[in-house]
């Protein structure tokens, strides 16, 4: 098929919120009024490169800190550089003077599987008990005292969310949060304020997962989330030495040529990126026991179709074997990823391999003087945001909605489940098209007229009217989900700016208003998808009524998959 340019829906996020621009109402300090903080480290050897300390303001203008730009920063920058010894870890507690302390618990700091974090926890709270006496003065000073993670939400304000299968996650991680404060209680008799401060500012500042050791790392702490280019970079002293080189030299060539940024039009040649399939890690939010996923529905489906058919017993036990080896292998793909998340029992012994720990930007678009200058934590869902950090951010590429659906009351009863479990979980992102809501409708409509039906009508594409009902089918279901917001998405948008909002409310609010977004973005996905479909000759690409900017293009990329199977027909 004779596609337009690809455009990346990352990059198109990034520009509809302004991402790599100046950002007129952030405040930041002179250089002149550097804190303590700032002066007593960069003494110790922190570097920081075009960027400085600033105060930036969300839609309602609530607070938070940040980095911003001071200079238009090239690619291959290392922005902010900490030297090694400077970073608090699991490995530079034990190693402190407190160590016969942990050997004194050591089932609950060296023996227990997440003995790393309360070893830093431990840490954190007898280094502020110690006040300026504390080598670690300046940073423990300037952590927020602040609570705003998930469990320490009220229960009116996670009914905010409208997510009661987080809601259920969230009181899981209370329950582990009590268990592990009324062990620290007794063994270092802290305040459940000293054990919320250490347990927020290490959960929510942790840098281990890119380290051999949990880590909290100076400054590094201030940058904000976004799903940008900017990533962690681990030196020698050498290899630090020709980064900056590197980037000196990158900056020389930059000043007597401005980069021009095109605000409409099609994307430099560089920029063009195809649409990815971000593998989130929301996958470790389990969802309710009474749910199930598609392919065990539909593997049910066939094995009871294969059965009313009565197939010679031979071919129903190669069906029944092939679709159980499938799920089966799943099941060991996702068994699998849990051992490898599985924690480590720490020893302390082996020394990290770095000489600087870097915030570096990497190879594309660059931050304007005066733009906030973000950091990617990662392929994180609003929903793992929420839960990590208790923030949620608009118009994030790797967000997704569940949609659970009540499968008895769409599916005439002898087409439901052999299983009985009530609801089916249907996963919908910005990233892809919604295939498996569509083998749904496809199901609920052939079973309409009738109790049983040939699997190969829902797995497959067999003729267009059968994929029209179910394209109609899908649309009506996320209509119906969309229709349960109490705001729509215009109103959604503009309460985010009511003054009146604190920082769980805001974040609440822009976590339902995703959802409203990614399911009304599949609805003009399948709405498409229906159109194209009505007039056969336009299988190959012409234009429409959606494809009148960079936006409906990508829709038109996430279909592509969808079509050529229909052109195969």
């Amino acid at each position: 098929m004779n596609y337009p340019k690809r455009f990346s829906i990352g990059k198109m996020y990034q520009r509809e919120k302004g991402i790599y621009l100046k950002d007129n109402n952030c405040i930041s300090q002179s250089q002149d009024h550097q804190t303590k903080y700032q002066i007593d480290y960069i003494k110790q050897g922190v570097k920081l490169q075009d960027v400085q300390l600033a105060t930036f303001y969300l839609k309602n203008g609530l607070p938070y800190r940040g980095f911003k730009a001071t200079d238009d920063i090239p690619i291959n920058c290392l922005l902010v550089q900490v030297p090694r010894q400077l970073i608090i870890s699991s490995r530079t507690a034990f190693e402190s003077s407190q160590k016969a302390f942990y050997y004194k618990h050591r089932d609950f700091f060296i023996d227990h599987e997440e003995g790393e974090e309360h070893t830093i926890i431990a840490f954190l709270i007898m280094n502020k008990r110690k006040g300026f006496k504390s080598k670690y003065y300046r940073f423990i000073k300037q952590l927020p005292i602040d609570v705003n993670m998930l469990i320490f939400w009220s229960d009116n304000k996670l009914k905010l969310l409208q997510d009661e299968n987080l809601i259920n996650k969230v009181q899981k991680k209370r329950e582990e949060y009590e268990q592990t404060y009324m062990i620290f209680k007794t063994i270092m008799d802290v305040t459940e304020n000293e054990f919320q401060w250490a347990y927020t500012n290490l959960y929510t500042r942790d840098f281990g997962h890119n380290l051999k050791y949990k880590s909290m790392v100076p400054f590094c702490e201030f940058f904000n989330h976004e799903c940008v280019d900017v990533h962690i970079v681990l030196l020698s002293e050498n290899d630090q030495k020709e980064y900056n080189n590197q980037t000196q030299s990158q900056k020389e060539k930059k000043q007597g040529k401005k980069k021009v940024y095109q605000n409409e039009g099609f994307y430099a040649e560089e920029e063009l990126q195809s649409v990815q399939s971000s593998s989130d890690s929301d996958n470790s939010l389990d969802l309710d026991q009474n749910e199930s996923d598609l392919d065990n529905f539909i593997a049910d489906q066939i094995i009871e179709w294969a059965s009313k058919n009565q197939l010679e017993e031979q071919t129903y036990e190669i069906l029944k074997d092939y679709l159980l080896f499938n799920l089966i292998k799943q099941n060991e793909q996702k068994s699998n990823n849990n051992k490898n998340q599985t924690k480590k029992i720490m020893n302390w012994k082996e020394d990290e391999d770095f000489d600087y720990f870097c915030i570096s930007s990497q190879k594309t678009e660059n931050f304007m003087k005066g733009a906030q200058v973000y950091f990617n934590y990662g392929r994180l869902s609003n929903r793992e945001l929420l839960l990590r950090y208790g923030i949620a951010i608009e118009k994030n590429k790797y967000d997704h909605v569940y949609l659970r659906i009540n499968t008895g009351k769409l599916l005439k009863r002898r087409v439901n489940r052999i299983f009985q479990k009530q609801y089916l979980s249907i996963k919908l992102k910005y990233t892809e098209f919604p295939f498996a809501l569509l083998k749904f409708s496809k199901a609920i409509k052939e079973s309409e007229n009738q109790d049983y039906y040939d699997p190969e009508s829902v797995l497959n594409i067999i003729n267009i009217q059968t994929e029209l009902k179910g394209l109609t089918k899908s649309i009506e279901l996320l209509q119906e989900f969309k229709s349960e917001f109490k705001e729509d998405l215009v109103s959604s948008d503009f309460l985010l700016k009511n003054e009146q909002l604190d920082y769980d409310e805001y974040f609440a609010l822009v976590y339902r208003l995703e959802k409203q977004r990614i399911l009304q973005h599949n609805i003009i996905l399948l709405k498409l998808a229906k159109e194209i479909l009505q007039d056969p000759d336009r299988l190959q690409y012409t234009c429409s009524q959606y494809e009148s900017s960079q936006y409906e293009y990508t829709y038109r990329i996430i279909l592509k998959k969808y079509l050529d199977q229909i052109l195969k027909q």
